[in-house]
């Protein structure tokens, strides 16, 4: 109470868990004016985080006590969590909707769950956001975005065992938006995250996420064959795009395709995909201060910029 009422700010430690590593970072100051206090990766055993939710609880809360105290080039103080989960994870769909109060829309999106996802609404936490009108119809864009509890409940329990706080769970695609994108730029970008084992990619557009899928090629994956993985990711942004702009009725051209991830660092990764999409490709630099940037740091930076 007396932080709200005095306008105090706890500080916020940005946590991203991948499939090889986990990473940490807590910074000074808000949005592009932000300095980084403390950053960390450490090792984790594979496949700690699964559709089952964390496999060793212990061993993920000892993985991530190790990494706040092993920061650089200050050791995080930071007790409130701000993390994310991968696409992979996650239940991500655009819903259309006849034209509503956003009452209205809270009422209906619950009930038509069911539909549209392979789990009950019992055993899921969805969030929802309103994109907007689809041109033309009298239809209402709702992007709907629902994780299994059992991988929420356990994720906040692993937290809890370092005693730290989660506070803020949303997905990675935000996250990077917040990293990458400043505020007041509207796009449309596509954003492809190159995880180890799988990438996500997103539609940013009119200051928003407003569409996102999983491709199951990863860094990994173009590391050991990487001309046919490459083929598989051109094709399957291009398929996104014409998805999408048969989606909303326009022929939106996209500025660029943003790299984020650490598989962003793939040799020919950035040159090749440019050529195959003919979207102008670059790993752009994040908002924040920074003197130096690997892009697979984009998402704990938009993670650490969250505020609560």
């Amino acid at each position: 109470m007396y932080e709200s009422v005095l306008g105090l700010k706890k500080p916020i430690m940005g946590l991203d868990i991948g499939y090889k590593t986990l990473k940490v970072m807590q910074l000074r100051g808000d949005g592009p004016g932000a300095k980084v206090v403390g950053v960390a990766e450490i090792q984790i055993p594979p496949k700690i985080l699964s559709k089952e939710g964390i496999k060793e609880k212990k061993a993920l809360s000892e993985a991530i006590i190790a990494a706040i105290r092993s920061a650089q080039p200050h050791p995080i103080t930071a007790r409130i969590v701000s993390s994310a989960l991968p696409e992979s994870l996650v239940f991500t769909k655009s819903v259309d909707l006849p034209t509503m109060t956003t009452q209205e829309i809270n009422k209906n999106i619950p009930y038509q769950a069911g539909e549209f996802f392979p789990i009950p609404p019992s055993e899921t936490y969805m969030d929802w956001q309103v994109v907007g009108a689809l041109p033309g119809t009298n239809t209402t864009d709702v992007l709907v975005v629902a994780a299994p509890k059992i991988i929420i409940d356990s994720f906040a329990e692993a937290i809890k065992m370092t005693g730290l706080e989660l506070m803020s769970l949303e997905t990675k695609p935000v996250a990077d938006v917040r990293a990458l994108i400043s505020s007041n730029d509207g796009g449309p970008y596509l954003i492809l995250d190159v995880g180890a084992k799988t990438s996500s990619l997103s539609c940013y557009d009119q200051g928003t996420v407003k569409l996102t899928s999983t491709i199951s090629v990863g860094g990994d994956d173009l590391t050991n064959d990487f001309q046919p993985n490459l083929k598989n990711v051109a094709t399957e942004v291009t398929h996104f795009v014409k998805y999408y702009q048969n989606r909303i009725g326009q022929a939106t051209i996209f500025h660029k395709i943003i790299l984020a991830g650490g598989g962003a660092n793939t040799n020919g990764l950035r040159k090749t995909l440019e050529d195959a999409t003919r979207i102008k490709t670059e790993i752009t630099w994040p908002i924040i201060k920074t003197k130096t940037y690997n892009p697979k740091y984009a998402t704990v930076i938009g993670l650490a910029l969250k505020r609560i």
